[in-house]
């Protein structure tokens, strides 16, 4: 298993504008991958978008990642503490990366607990519940190219 690299805060990011990337591109890349760093293109003062490694995405794609979503879900269901809302806030963060099979686990054991009527902050699972049934229908009505399949 390899070692998980450091990450660029975007605020230590060097800046580029769009013209200039445009000029520059290949020896850019060239930079991005060989030095591991970002940059924030800028267009007009604004800082909208990020050109950075793929390799720093590649956490969001490792089937771990869903692993530890899926176990501190579980940790948190039921808790008497701030720990729901603070798991029920990064699962909604970060729901665009999550696949589908963590998220049917998550609503499998979202279903499983709120059986319970005295589950603490139960209705704020089934809402969760319910925006992760959402998303994973979306995500099943999507064909291969990311388009919205047709149901006729």
């Amino acid at each position: 298993m390899g070692q998980f690299k450091y990450l660029q805060p975007l605020d230590q990011m060097a800046r580029i504008s769009r013209a200039e990337l445009g000029g520059r591109l290949d020896e850019i890349l060239n930079i991005v991958d060989k030095d591991n760093v970002g940059y924030v293109i800028t267009d007009e003062g604004k800082t909208d978008l990020v050109l950075c490694p793929a390799r720093w995405m590649e956490c969001f794609y490792d089937d771990d990642f869903g692993c530890i979503i899926n176990s501190a879900l579980r940790y948190a269901i039921g808790r008497h503490t701030y720990m729901p809302s603070v798991v029920m806030d990064f699962i909604r963060k970060y729901l665009d990366v999550l696949d589908t099979r963590t998220i049917s686990v998550m609503i499998g054991d979202i279903e499983r607990e709120s059986e319970y009527e005295t589950l603490d902050q139960r209705d704020d699972w089934l809402r969760l519940r319910d925006d992760l049934k959402a998303h994973y229908e979306t995500m099943l009505n999507k064909d291969t190219n990311g388009k919205k399949q047709d149901k006729g």
